[in-house]
């Protein structure tokens, strides 16, 4: 055998394995996909009955990446595929097991479109979700496409179910782009990747306006920290730096990859795209471009970008915020003014409390605390590590710290912890995985990977377990789908609807005919006298208007007794109390659902049990 054949096979066998790995993993997960009930599930969420399979699959592909990132392969497309396959198997999977629409609040953004289909428009003074109407830009580009397309909102929303996985695939191919402006050390950049891809379980990738926005505000720093970024002689400012800025420029850009020049066309239509981007952004979401200006801000501020993109995403802000969004503006203002720099404890408002949930609901919220502190807590470790190397890495410090003036700015409703850290995560985790490759010099891969895999092996366990450990309560059976779909379609206009809690498919058709009445977000004192005297106080209630509706659900009761909102059973105990009460009739039943009105108000006839 010749020395080139021998070569040859040496350097295919690598490659060969991965790929192996690949076909055999993704051949087990659809194997395993038609054996998981969803109708099984407890409190631990999708975890608690994905099948050997499936988690076979998982550990495949996670051996497979790493295997790819051997020096045979890590040059060539293995190490994406075997990310494509993992996101396929995280985010695939219970897209295509629960068959209907996951998440109460992606069913929301259904109706919002549903608004705009049949008025031609968003109403910015919209009495309910009018935040959506004044940030429409992604539910007028829905609705056009459901338009074109002739989409009924549950067609909508058999489609949307899939948002997850198309925007995580998105993200697959713009992370790594920006991630490359600070390195040219390929297992640096995949192993940063996968470690977004697994850290990233805060859940704004299902059918949103905010998962739609972070992929435009990634495609915005891509374009900057590319093919805008400033080329040796060109200015960052109208005003020359002094010559201790500009060594301070030097200092935090050193051990950056070189920027190339790009051609004038080519830079004309970049500019044109990242300011396309930039007007869509600010269109869409409320928050993503004030953490867009601040990231535009860093770049600026070290030398990597120039001016006037900063400048323009400011304008357009301004201009949106006090011109095109003044009626919700104009309202909310205050209320933001007076929160100012006084966030305190609001931040934790989304944080629950151990005590209090469920057991396997306790074991979901220490995973997903454990899962973001080992990022964290990795990601400082390889900062070190890189500085230590002789790395300053500017653009990435910026960009990771970029998010931060918003803790003093707003709790944005308790969830503001979690938006900093997923709007952080690129950057958190391209330090994370310098911890294991922090330079191409001090890299060992054989050494490295022994280490490397099963520190994914587990980030994959707590990603499906903080990523998909509610689903018992965000997964809607058909029937309770079938429920609703049945109430919003025929119910009158001003009815008074009264909700187990809003953990539902709610609101997705003719949304603005009804008052919403969620009694898991009553007054503990008024929840009590509900559980006490169920037919006397919700009579009272419905007596006030000439429309009234009760609907509990399965995933409101999930919902109700994992998070420990009220008693375990709670629920139940309203929903018998009712049954057997002679002052209300089921009007519409399926397997899931059970809808109630009063006898003494006028209503629709009822369809039974289904």
């Amino acid at each position: 055998m010749s020395d080139t054949t021998t070569a040859a096979q040496r350097t295919s066998l690598p490659v060969a394995a991965p790929m192996t790995l690949l076909i055999a993993g993704l051949t087990l997960w659809a194997a395993g996909l038609r054996d998981i009930e969803p109708a099984a599930m407890n409190d631990l969420g999708l975890a608690s009955v994905l099948t050997w399979r499936i988690w076979a699959a998982g550990a495949l592909l996670t051996i497979g990446f790493c295997l790819s990132l051997r020096t045979a392969s890590v040059g060539t497309s293995l190490p994406y595929l075997q990310l494509v396959g993992l996101t396929v198997v995280l985010h695939g999977t219970p897209a295509i097991a629960y068959e209907t629409l996951r998440y109460s609040w992606a069913w929301k953004h259904i109706g919002i479109v549903d608004f705009i289909q049949r008025h031609g428009s968003p109403d910015p003074e919209a009495a309910f979700l009018a935040v959506y109407h004044n940030w429409p830009g992604f539910f007028l580009a829905a609705a056009w496409l459901s338009d074109l397309f002739a989409l009924t909102p549950l067609a909508l929303a058999g489609l949307a179910r899939f948002f997850p996985l198309v925007l995580n695939l998105a993200y697959l191919i713009v992370v790594p782009q920006i991630l490359r402006r600070f390195t040219t050390h390929a297992r640096l950049v995949w192993t940063a990747t996968c470690l977004f891809l697994l850290g990233n379980w805060i859940g704004q990738d299902y059918f949103s306006p905010q998962g739609s926005a972070y992929l435009m505000y990634l495609g915005v720093l891509a374009l900057c920290l590319g093919p805008l970024a400033p080329t040796p002689g060109t200015r960052s400012s109208w005003i020359s730096p002094s010559p201790a800025l500009a060594r301070y420029r030097s200092i935090v850009s050193r051990g950056l990859p070189s920027v190339d020049g790009t051609h004038r066309w080519g830079r004309i239509v970049a500019s044109a795209t990242a300011l396309a981007l930039i007007l869509a952004v600010v269109v869409t979401h409320q928050l993503t471009p004030l953490l867009l200006i601040c990231a535009l801000a860093g770049l600026w501020a070290i030398g990597r970008l120039t001016i006037g993109y900063f400048l323009f995403a400011v304008v357009a802000e301004l201009l949106w915020l006090f011109y095109f969004a003044d009626p919700y503006v104009s309202l909310a203002i205050g209320e933001v003014v007076a929160e100012f720099g006084s966030v305190g404890a609001e931040a934790l408002g989304k944080m629950v409390s151990l005590d209090t949930v469920s057991p396997g609901q306790r074991w979901v919220s220490i995973a997903s605390r454990t899962l973001t502190g080992t990022i964290v807590v990795m990601a400082f470790a390889g900062f070190v590590r890189r500085l230590l190397e002789g790395f300053r890495d500017g653009p990435a410090v910026v960009l990771a710290l970029a998010p931060a003036p918003l803790l003093l700015a707003t709790s944005y409703g308790g969830e503001v912890l979690f938006r900093l850290y997923f709007y952080a995560l690129p950057f958190l985790a391209y330090f994370a995985a310098a911890l294991f490759f922090p330079s191409q010099t001090s890299s060992r891969p054989p050494n490295t990977l022994v280490l490397l895999c099963p520190v994914i092996l587990a980030l994959m366990l707590g990603f499906v377990l903080a990523n998909n450990g509610k689903d018992r309560q965000y997964w809607f059976s058909k029937a309770e789908v079938a429920a609703a779909a049945w109430l919003y379609e025929h119910a009158e206009a001003g009815s008074l609807l009264i909700e187990g809690s809003r953990n539902y498919p709610s609101q997705f058709r003719n949304y603005e005919n009804f008052v919403y009445v969620p009694l898991s977000e009553e007054a503990p004192d008024v929840r009590e006298k509900i559980l006490e005297q169920p037919e006397e106080v919700l009579g009272r209630w419905l007596s006030g208007y000439e429309h009234g509706y009760v609907m509990i659900t399965r995933s409101q009761k999930a919902g109700v007794d994992d998070l420990g909102i009220m008693p375990t059973g709670a629920l139940d105990k309203i929903e018998q109390a009712l049954t057997a009460s002679p002052s209300f009739r089921l009007i519409h039943a399926t397997s899931d659902a059970r809808i109630f009105v009063l006898r003494t108000t006028t209503a629709m006839t009822g369809s039974g049990e289904n």
